[in-house]
């Protein structure tokens, strides 16, 4: 048998995770034992693999003794064989004595809440066969094969045709990938819009149907009444650029500008210098370190300001101070609504999360963008930090100078992308349609995660789209930045309206626009 003390922390993260992965040998799980008998700095792997920070969050300031082993579950939920777990109890009384000296700072581990939280109900299927008439239905994407009805939760009567894909969006809305659909409003209280990339339709007491010709172009008739023809303003949904906080008051709420959404700063996090503008934040590294956003919230995923659906792009600046060790994780963003979280974060968790990977990459520092995907699930988008094929190294992203990131999705085109500094580094391309489920009960944060994530650096300038930034927009905004300017100018104060009128069809007329451009043929 090979000498146990002579694994490395690469090693026990292997072993470790074939065995939560359920693929160990029982030679495996003994060399695994035997070197978390034997080796402080592989029991410290393990306890990062295994998740059992939850154990010392409830005990970290008064720690009682041992934990029971019957009470230790590897992190893909199975029990751990008695040897195991003994070993694991030895390792959570090393790691609080560790923890205890390092000043209170827990070992780093990652947090992921694999729940399905309850999820909104937008529309029931109608006028189909006896199984499926009356059916609740949560955001989804239908792809029709036969004439389908939904009834919108507005009181709308949505007639998908038989080559229709229509991803089912909210009460009030939806998104035409392919084929056609027709609308028709149920009563004076009625309203709906469909949207197709930067196009809207909606009704303004109508009856309407919109046909996609092409990848660009869509024909929208209105059969009865009038409907409204709408370009997207492409504005964040939300932005702070935390130039209302004054370093010399040492203020602790700054406000987004677009919704007034407010961000409570904790302890480990100040207000500083701008990198754009008069203010920015400073995150030191500790479990305080941390911005939390305060509202925007919803009661079921799929609900609230925080929800996007046909797509999303998160931009930020910041200077990155990460050690890019494993186990280290530095957030820039994260929502965890379940396993119907957003995130971009800086990782480096060896194979204990590869199952989320997609396209799956190999082990090491990255930056992360993950998002749950209507019939996909929960992925990130890994960049490996490698210095390969056009992409950044850690000590690139880590020189004490400015960085811009840009993580996007279109479920229009498929595409998700991570872009550095104004060029796309690495993308990923699913199946057309799949929407993005995210929003509901719980605070998203800036820089920090649950206390045992944060940011070290400066970050600035942090907006969230409801759709994907194009690469020309990327690159200008980048420009801009660079220049220690806004990435778009600066709106006059007022509401913030994201959809403008452009057209309105009235009864017999049809009209064909390009869904990208929002421009008539």
């Amino acid at each position: 048998m090979n000498d146990p003390i002579a694994l490395s922390k690469a090693d026990v993260e292997v072993l470790a995770g074939r065995y939560i992965d359920g693929c160990a040998t029982a030679a495996e799980v003994a060399r695994l034992e035997q070197a978390l008998a034997m080796d402080a700095t592989a029991r410290r792997a393990f306890l990062e693999l295994c998740n059992l920070d939850s154990a010392l969050e409830h005990r970290a300031t008064s720690f009682p003794g041992p934990i029971s082993p019957v009470s230790v579950v590897g992190s893909g939920g199975r029990r751990l064989p008695r040897a195991l777990a003994g070993v694991a109890s030895l390792a959570v009384v090393a790691a609080v004595a560790w923890w205890l000296s390092a000043g209170g700072r827990r070992p780093h581990t990652t947090h992921y809440d694999d729940r399905s939280l309850p999820v909104v109900t937008v529309a029931t299927i109608h006028g189909g066969d006896d199984v499926d008439d009356g059916r609740p239905i949560s955001p989804t994407t239908l792809r029709a094969g036969a004439s389908i009805g939904i009834r919108s939760g507005s009181g709308a009567d949505v007639d998908l045709l038989e080559d229709a894909v229509y991803g089912v969006s909210s009460s009030d809305e939806g998104a035409l990938f392919g084929g056609s659909v027709q609308a028709r409003l149920t009563g004076p209280a009625a309203r709906y819009g469909v949207t197709a990339s930067n196009l809207r339709i909606t009704d303004v007491g109508t009856s309407f149907r919109v046909e996609r010709i092409d990848d660009e172009h869509l024909a929208v008739t209105v059969l009865d009444g009038t409907a409204e023809v709408q370009s997207r303003v492409r504005r964040p949904r939300c932005f702070w650029s935390f130039d209302d906080m004054d370093p010399v008051m040492a203020p602790t709420t700054s406000l987004d500008a677009v919704r007034s959404l407010p961000v409570d700063l904790g302890a480990g996090a100040a207000s500083v210098e701008g990198i754009v503008g008069a203010g920015a934040l400073r995150f030191d590294n500790t479990s305080e370190a941390v911005a939390t956003i305060d509202g925007g919230l919803g009661e079921k995923v799929g609900e609230g300001t925080l929800s996007m659906r046909e797509g999303i792009s998160l931009e930020a600046l910041f200077v990155s101070r990460w050690s890019g060790g494993a186990g280290d994780y530095d957030e820039l963003y994260r929502k965890e609504d379940g396993n119907c979280r957003v995130l971009l974060s800086f990782q480096n968790d060896g194979v204990s999360h590869a199952a989320f990977s997609d396209p799956r990459v190999p082990p090491g520092p990255c930056l992360s963008f993950g998002l749950h995907l209507a019939g996909i699930g929960y992925r990130e988008l890994d960049m490996p930090l490698d210095g390969e094929d056009g992409r950044p190294t850690v000590a690139e992203l880590t020189d004490g100078q400015v960085h811009h990131v840009v993580a996007s999705y279109d479920s229009f085109t498929g595409r998700k992308s991570i872009a550095i500094d104004g060029v796309k580094r690495f993308e990923h391309v699913v199946p057309v349609g799949r929407l993005v489920l995210c929003g509901g009960p719980q605070r998203a944060t800036i820089g920090n995660h649950l206390g045992i994530e944060p940011f070290s650096g400066v970050i600035d300038e942090v907006a969230i789209y409801d759709f994907a930034l194009t690469t020309e927009e990327i690159a200008e905004h980048f420009r801009r930045a660079s220049r220690g300017e806004r990435y778009f100018e600066v709106e006059s104060p007022g509401p913030f309206v994201p959809w403008r009128a452009i057209d309105r069809l009235v009864g017999g007329q049809t009209r064909v626009f390009n869904q990208r451009t929002a421009e008539a043929r």
